[in-house]
């Protein structure tokens, strides 16, 4: 199987070419950047697997038209260039994002197979639009395959993640804020982009861990497993919330956000190949 990764460098794309390398099957990774790709033949491979965008981390420097063009506009031009060359499986990644944003101190409504998307900011919108047009291509000989991803994590993330693994190491305190968060460790996120390759399947997937993921408990947990002792308070907990409200970093670590269970089942679940607990530990042993 050969499968083209578009997008070099980003983290979802870093994460899969390294992830492939325990795999027999070719993986090649082009930018698109520019209109160099344009001259590269895509006839070859079996899929190939967008990760380009304008993603939520670049959210407040990104005009509307940045936002439009990066996440609607470059993904059809790439998806039409793969249905021309006869590819048969188009993989993108989308987000959890069109549904809205997270609810900090809110009930936990899962998201199910009946939730209209309502995203709330231009990075929804544009995700969204994107899905859309490329729904428009998929025919008997050409699959398309959006990827609503849940937060995904990892030992080389670069977001929160990575900073609340820092808390969990070295701080004495951390507050006890009930939540739950649909995420996604990474290489279970490259093992579902791996079978729909392999399978060719269209349809919307809904990638998350075997169970929703409370900030406070994970970070407890990635303590725990360093070796570190950490105390967990509810003494923060009415500042956090009032201000979750308004710090978008503050409701994205604390806020309730996620799919219904059943809703992720993809493949009986076999994408999952690595747990909570061994992400967790991971994690801890990550940077020694």
């Amino acid at each position: 199987m050969k499968i083209l990764v578009l997008g070099k460098n980003g983290y979802v794309s870093r994460c899969f070419q390294e992830y492939m390398r325990k795999f027999p099957d070719k993986v090649d990774a082009i930018s698109v950047r520019g209109d160099g790709w344009k001259e590269k033949s895509f006839a070859s491979y079996d899929a190939v697997f967008n990760t380009t965008g304008l993603a939520h981390n670049n959210a407040r420097m990104g005009t509307d038209e940045e936002f439009m063009k990066l996440n609607v506009q470059l993904p059809v031009e790439l998806a039409k260039k793969a249905k021309d060359d006869g590819v048969p499986v188009f993989i993108h990644m989308s987000s959890m994002i069109v549904y809205g944003n997270s609810n900090i101190g809110g009930k936990f409504e899962p998201i199910t197979k009946d939730t209209v998307p309502v995203p709330d900011n231009i990075y929804g919108k544009s995700k969204l639009l994107g899905e859309k047009e490329l729904e428009k291509f998929g025919d008997e000989t050409f699959n398309v395959a959006l990827i609503r991803s849940s937060r995904i994590y990892g030992e080389k993330d670069t977001d929160s993640i990575q900073m609340l693994t820092k808390f969990a190491k070295k701080m004495p305190v951390f507050p006890k804020v009930k939540n739950s968060i649909s995420m996604i460790y990474s290489d279970n996120l490259c093992e579902l982009v791996r079978l729909i390759a392999e399978t060719k399947q269209r349809g919307i997937y809904f990638p998350q861990q075997e169970q929703y993921i409370c900030t406070g408990d994970m970070v407890k947990d990635i303590a725990v497993a360093a070796g570190h002792k950490l105390w967990s308070t509810k003494l923060f907990n009415p500042v956090l919330l009032t201000i979750g409200k308004k710090v978008g970093i503050v409701n994205k670590v604390f806020g309730n956000e996620g799919y219904e269970s059943r809703l992720s089942n993809h493949f009986d679940g076999r994408y999952r190949v690595v747990s909570y607990e061994e992400s967790i530990k991971r994690l801890a042993q990550s940077g020694e």
